[in-house]
């Protein structure tokens, strides 16, 4: 039903364009021959339609980017003080006023319901007054109990109950927790069954470890900018003027600079076999001595928990050895100066502009974003899933979700089907690559399951305090988890996040719905164009889970590399042509794309365009035989693929580009059409285009 009305609409569409061409020339007197007309004059208007903004001075068989997006490419300005402009920020762009528009109608939703909740956040965090007049009276209690410690066991007690779940090593890769130690309760890299309780260093005011151990000078005058804002800082909380606060200052500096001195660097971070790091209670006390690690797993709730991954086990160590030899004072000037730093946007100006100037500064930004935009970023980070919801329910209804789901269930089946024909792979890794699809959670615009908000206490004068609680329920919420069942449809991803994430250690995808917008998906289009971006995308996607990515891991989650030498080397001699092809593209006479770095987007690009294809062409049904129309539904399947992934940069940005990032640039990606029979025939390539390929030199892997 949905699919014919598409149809229906997207004809009376084509109609309403040509009428008055069509009738125009109606001196024609014959019925018949006017129904010919009219017939013809609708399917040569469709292709125009489909194909508006193409540069028709620029051969397909040329440059096929700039033919396809030439009308876009020619209205697209870089902006300002950026040095590339891409669909992802088109839609980013287009997803934020949404979600403005969204708060800003949730203002008027009943109180205490989600939407008026997350409307009431907003409000709160943007109401500047408010907070002025609340003065420090919100972290006076945390810096009270701060004042009550009075030798290392209480000071561990607080280290624990400061604990927060704000890192996520296996999903998206936060391996640094606002505290001095994080917690995460996510599924491990073995196939284990139950969530697992991760802990990960933290307690870093700057960035990361090299802000405090470079020696670059800009890393140098940093550390003195960040130790007279720590002093400045203490003097706000009210510490006692009596004793010198840049002395104060210089002793909870050298304590995080020894923190910092303890972290691992984010490339070690990185990887996932850390998980592998599993410590019982009896470990933590062995190899971290320094730290009564009972009584801080007491104070964090965890008493009950036996083992954990240490995902970083030298700041494990690290952490309990300093509060062994650090003066107690030093750590409470610390966890004061933490207090205020993590909490500064919330309190009055002069600690809000302090703090603001500051990460200014470290994240290398000419100037700090505007309170109603931090408002909205707040919003987005600590009711994330509660907007995703309202997101959903305007922006991306049932309807829609089914339409991708049907495209992804059946670019899976075709992926399936074109990995029996894989002659590199062995017939063991095949069927392990088979399982992988057969099992894969491949999870469309929103999860299946939403969160209960009704326990959230939401105050729209009291930022602070809803940051405070918000907080405090994520940590309940993480402890909750702690040896349930994995259950492999639960999101990482907000639905109102334009992007999408594979995690390989749950065989699960999650496609946000924010991403799910024109050009990457359309309702309203034809199953051509919709095949040639998001099934193209959705391909892509497939060829991660069983490539050399996803050759790490099983259908379980359990990390085990599946592939078999052999698999490896014929895959070596198969991917040759490929690389050389990426690699001979040159758009500078001294910098070219690095076929090798890019080879596992590119396979997974031609792999996805490829199984795309396959799908596409076979909803054509019986008018595969009417060569007019399949020539103009392949137009619109290309076209719209090249649309995806449409794109606009500087010179100096693609310089950038090509030598920072393991995708080659758009206007490379789309060029793997050349690899595609049907492109030829459909854009009348021939020999002598510069994008011409003999068919023998077309690379086909998946």
């Amino acid at each position: 039903m949905f699919k014919n009305t598409i149809i229906r609409l997207f004809t009376n569409k084509i109609i309403r364009i040509c009428q008055r061409d069509v009738w125009g020339s109606s001196m024609l007197g014959a019925s018949t021959l006017m129904l010919a007309v009219l017939l013809s004059a609708t399917v040569a208007c469709a292709q125009t339609a489909a194909e508006d903004g193409v540069d028709v001075n620029i051969k397909p068989g040329d440059d096929f980017f700039a033919y396809a997006n030439g009308g876009w490419l020619k209205n697209t300005q870089i902006p300002a003080g950026k040095q590339r402009w891409t669909v992802g920020n088109e839609i980013t762009e287009r997803t934020r006023a949404q979600v403005n528009k969204l708060l800003e109608d949730a203002a008027a939703e009943p109180k205490d319901s989600t939407a008026r909740k997350v409307a009431d956040f907003r409000e709160a965090y943007a109401n500047e007054a408010a907070i002025e007049a609340k003065g420090i009276a919100p972290i006076k209690p945390l810096l009270d109990r701060i004042d009550r410690v009075r030798d290392k066991a209480a000071l561990t007690r607080l280290l624990g109950s400061s604990m927060r779940a704000d890192v996520d090593p296996t999903n998206v890769g936060v391996y640094n927790s606002s505290q001095l130690l994080g917690l995460a309760v996510q599924a491990s890299i073995h196939g284990e069954k139950t969530y697992v309780a991760f802990l990960l260093q933290g307690g870093l005011g700057l960035p990361d470890r090299e802000h405090y151990l470079s020696a670059e000078p800009r890393m140098q005058a940093l550390r003195t900018q960040y130790q007279q804002y720590i002093g400045r800082m203490l003097t706000l909380a009210g510490v006692d003027r009596a004793a010198s606060v840049s002395k104060r200052a210089e002793a909870v500096m050298a304590l995080e600079t020894a923190i910092a001195q303890s972290h691992a660097t984010r490339e070690v971070s990185a990887e996932d076999h850390n998980a592998d790091n599993l410590w019982t209670r009896a470990d933590f006390a062995r190899q971290a001595p320094g730290m009564d690690w009972s009584a801080f797993f007491a104070a964090a709730q965890l008493g009950k928990s036996q083992t954990f991954v240490a995902w970083q086990p030298g700041a494990v160590k690290g952490a309990a050895a300093l509060v062994s030899s650090q003066p107690l004072q030093a750590w409470k000037d610390y966890l004061r100066f933490h207090v205020v730093h993590a909490r500064a946007d919330v309190l009055p100006k002069n600690f809000a502009e302090q703090a603001l100037a500051m990460r200014a500064a470290a994240g290398g930004q000419s100037q700090p974003a505007p309170r109603a935009q931090r408002a909205l970023d707040a919003t987005q980070s600590f009711m994330s899933e509660a907007l995703g919801r309202m997101y959903v329910e305007r922006h991306f209804p049932a309807e829609h979700k089914a339409r991708v789901q049907a495209i992804t269930a059946s670019i899976i089946a075709a992926f399936g089907q074109r990995l029996e024909t894989v002659t590199w792979m062995s017939p063991n890794s095949r069927m392990v690559a088979q399982a992988k699809l057969k099992a894969l959670y491949f999870g469309i615009g929103y999860p299946n399951k939403w969160q209960d908000y009704s326990d959230l206490v939401v105050d729209p004068a009291d930022a602070a305090g809803n940051l405070e609680r918000v907080t405090n329920r994520n940590y309940r919420r993480a402890l909750a988890h702690l040896g349930q069942p994995i259950d492999q449809t639960e999101w990482a991803l907000a639905p109102q996040q334009p992007g999408a994430i594979l995690m390989f250690n749950q065989n699960a995808y999650n496609f946000a719905a924010a991403l799910l917008q024109v050009p990457r998906f359309d309702p309203g289009a034809s199953d051509a164009v919709n095949y040639g971006a998001i099934g193209a995308i959705v391909g892509h996607e497939l060829s991660h889970t069983v490539d050399t990515l996803g050759a790490e891991y099983e259908a379980n989650g359990n990390m085990r590399r599946w592939w078999t030498a052999e698999d490896v080397s014929q895959y070596q001699a198969a991917i040759e042509a490929l690389v050389n092809q990426y690699s001979g593209y040159q758009p500078f006479a001294d910098l070219a794309v690095n076929g090798k770095v890019t080879l596992s987007e590119n396979l997974a690009d031609l792999g996805g365009l490829a199984v795309a294809f396959d799908v596409y062409r076979s909803t054509l049904g019986s008018r595969i035989n009417d060569k007019d129309y399949v020539r103009q539904q392949d137009r619109q399947f290309f076209i719209s693929f090249a649309r995806s992934w449409r794109s606009k940069m500087s010179d100096e940005g693609l310089r950038k580009y090509i030598a920072t990032d393991n995708h080659a640039p758009e206007s490379y990606r789309i060029a793997t059409v050349r690899n595609i029979d049907a492109w030829y025939d459909a854009f009348d390539v021939l020999p002598g285009h510069r994008l011409y390929l003999e068919p023998k030199a077309r690379v086909r892997i998946w």
